[in-house]
């Protein structure tokens, strides 16, 4: 007897075989009326529809352990007599399992029989696909326990005081540790029971505290939801149905809300959608693979969650009718599967019953098809309907002034339910609108694609003055046959299109640049990140031609610009790429922060020096208060190790107090890494009963001195 043999002799075999092979027709069911569901539920509804998700999820994992149930014989029955290997059935035999399904309706069985023999293989990939993602998923389980115990350390008081607060306001009852990490490029969340936040030095130094508390109060909506939790589960799935593509595409959108979730949270708490979204561009210069059955920030599309909390339409799937042709076709081939059940019977007329199998389905065949009902035809709809579908939107609209001559405008489409979120939320110039002034009661914004016409009061004609009112777009019917005749068809999409300025000029002049093939979408994202066609003429004069679209994008969001280039230039860069001046920008080196560091003595600094000292907050502030303290000519690598290990002025300050002066650095250093806080030196004063040395205070740490004042962990 083989390996296959044995395992078929097995007695869970034969139902689980058979509920796997169901399960084909049955996820892709499941799949389907997720779908449907789906498109009927707000896109903006991220709760509603991870609900939904997890819910399938979970209606996934219960149909193949029900089938099995359905499928095992009962008690005194004995598989093994009934149902024999698939090698050992002569050709041409049905096997008794068959013949027990021959009154069932033969023409619905006939594919339920030529699946029988592949049914051990079956069970053999699913045993080793499971086998080999556990340890996939075992190793990814390893991997994230252990950042928690290397290349970490405490942070900064000052963010355990935020991380605290954030907790009371999201009402986190349980302990949150945060800690500062080597080892991720993202903040992240680890464990469940006690979970901890992972925050790399490079968030620390590369976002501003509101972006960083941002990040932080999403984190913290991961551990307030139990996500960590529910990533366990859902490998799970993953791990037990691989082999069904519904799987992947349900468990791919549950990440994919989960992530909206906590990004709705976060603005809940931080109050500044545009903060946050800010917060999450800029952790796209940090993105790189997370850690696995780790939650971590960067976690789905960047780009489709900032669009998201900008109130921009994502774009549709054009794969979605594939998808419903390929789980139609699954659901097609799988139906014969439910006709019958395909349970053990007794041996014996085996040959009969396969001659019963065979009669009917000759029959089904024979029989005539029924004539096709009559269809009534209906008129296509005239050219100008079709042309302005979809072109017309009506909503009301909120806007402030700017100090810089722009407005910053939010609008609404009349048909959303949500009193809370905005379509649309950008700023234009204040030359884009016509009629606009103090307690204007009606005014334009033209645009190529078409006009919006706004009704209301735009109160006062100084910055931090209010309107607010309804709108009414109308499509620019030329607009949407040239863009027709240029390759797109852009009817749902016009209003967007004139938010941004996507005119017909602009997509011409972006088209004689090369870029001939841009999507519709893509397009839209030129508009919303201002790449432009004088933007891109002049990063080609400055020798960066044919810069890939999506380049484009990356660059505009991390702030590189021709004077940027330039500016490097003027330096001595001369030969910096476009992805090194991304990463520059991503930790605020400059030109002039090199100047200004070579102004302190630190004149032919490496970018990799200077990066360094980015990362772990390194600024010429810091370093002029070291020097007030005497410390004028500590190297980069002594600086770099004082930001570490957390030696501060206020640290050095309360060093002085307590009668030790001009410590030497590696000194500070030791007693930073081994605890060695003020209130440790004035336990061990009053212990011993007098001055201690800094090496004594050390010792006193290693060996495990705390008493009193002593014990600060």
């Amino acid at each position: 007897m083989n390996g296959i043999e044995a395992l078929w002799s097995m007695p869970f075999a034969w139902p689980v075989a058979w509920a796997l092979a169901h399960f084909l027709w049955q996820g892709a069911l499941a799949g389907l009326l997720l779908a449907g569901v789906l498109a009927l539920v707000d896109k903006r509804n991220a709760s509603l529809r991870y609900a939904l998700a997890a819910g399938t999820m979970l209606v996934l994992l219960a149909l193949p352990v029900l089938t099995a149930l359905w499928l095992a014989p009962s008690a005194g029955d004995s598989v093994l007599e009934t149902v024999p290997a698939a090698s050992s059935v002569p050709a041409g035999t049905a096997t008794p399992s068959e013949a027990g399904m021959a009154g069932a309706g033969a023409a619905g069985l006939a594919p339920a029989f030529q699946l029988q023999p592949a049914l051990p293989w079956l069970l053999a990939f699913w045993l080793s696909g499971v086998a080999a993602l556990s340890f996939y998923h075992l190793g990814g389980w390893l991997q994230a326990r252990r950042l928690e115990r290397r290349g970490t350390r405490p942070v900064p008081e000052l963010w355990e005081e935020a991380l605290a607060g954030l907790r009371r306001r999201l009402g986190i009852a349980r302990a949150v540790r945060m800690l500062e990490s080597a080892m991720v490029p993202v903040p992240a969340v680890v464990g469940w029971l006690r979970p901890v936040i992972l925050v790399p030095a490079s968030a620390l130094s590369g976002l501003t505290p509101q972006q960083l508390e941002a990040i932080l109060a999403h984190e913290l909506a991961h551990v307030r939801r139990n996500d960590y939790l529910v990533n366990l589960l859902q490998t799970v799935v993953e791990t037990l149905l691989f082999y069904h593509p519904a799987v992947w595409w349900v468990s791919r959108l549950v990440r994919q809300e989960r992530e909206h979730c906590c990004d709705d949270l976060a603005v809940a708490v931080c109050g500044d959608p545009l903060v946050y979204a800010r917060a999450l561009a800029d952790l796209e210069g940090l993105r790189a693979p997370s850690p696995r059955l780790a939650m971590a920030s960067d976690g789905g599309s960047l780009l489709a969650r900032i669009r998201r909390l900008a109130g921009v339409p994502s774009r549709s799937s054009r794969r979605s009718w594939l998808t419903a042709v390929l789980a139609l076709a699954v659901l097609g081939t799988g139906a014969a599967l439910l006709s019958a059940r395909p349970a053990p019977a007794p041996t014996g007329e085996t040959e009969e019953a396969a001659v019963e199998v065979e009669e009917p389905a000759r029959a089904a065949s024979a029989a005539p098809a029924p004539a096709p009902a009559p269809q009534t035809a209906r008129p296509a709809p005239a050219a100008a309907e079709r042309d302005l579908r979809g072109g017309n939107q009506q909503g009301v609209w909120m806007a402030e002034r700017k100090e810089n001559g722009r407005i910053w405008l939010q609008m609404k489409l009349r048909e959303t339910d949500d009193e809370d979120h905005w379509n649309f939320s950008s700023t234009f110039p204040e030359s884009a609108f016509t009629g606009l002034s103090g307690n204007a009661e009606r005014f334009e914004l033209r645009r190529d694609a078409g006009t919006v016409t706004f009704e209301g009061r735009f109160d006062g004609a100084g910055p931090g003055s209010q309107g607010t009112g309804t709108f009414r777009f109308q499509a620019d019917p030329g607009y949407i046959r040239d863009m027709a005749s240029l390759g797109y068809q852009v009817q749902a999409k016009v209003f967007e299109l004139a938010l941004f300025d996507i005119s017909r000029g602009y997509v011409r002049e972006i088209r004689s640049l090369g870029y001939t093939d841009l999507s519709l979408q893509k397009l839209i994202e030129f508009g919303i990140f201002h790449v432009t066609p004088e933007f891109i003429r002049e990063m080609a004069q400055l020798g960066f031609e044919n810069i890939p679209a999506q380049r484009l994008i990356e660059i505009r969001i991390h702030r590189v610009t021709p004077e940027t280039v330039r500016e490097w230039r003027s330096a001595g860069y001369n030969d910096l790429t476009l992805q090194k001046m991304v990463e520059l920008g991503i930790h605020k080196v400059t030109p002039e922060y090199l100047r200004e560091l070579s102004g302190l003595g630190f004149k032919d600094m490496s970018l990799s020096q200077a990066l360094s000292f980015r990362i772990h907050r390194v600024t010429p502030e810091f370093i002029r208060e070291m020097a007030n303290y005497g410390y004028n000519d500590l190297s980069a690598e002594d600086l770099v190790n004082f930001r570490i290990h957390r030696v501060t002025p206020d640290f050095l300050r309360e060093l002085r107090e307590l009668g030790y002066e001009n410590v030497p650095a590696d000194d500070l250093t030791a007693m930073r890494i081994h605890r060695v806080t003020p209130e440790f030196i004035r336990a061990a004063r009053q212990e011993k009963g007098r001055d201690l040395t800094v090496g004594e205070l050390v010792d006193l740490r290693i060996h495990g001195y705390a008493k009193r004042g002593g014990r600060d962990e």
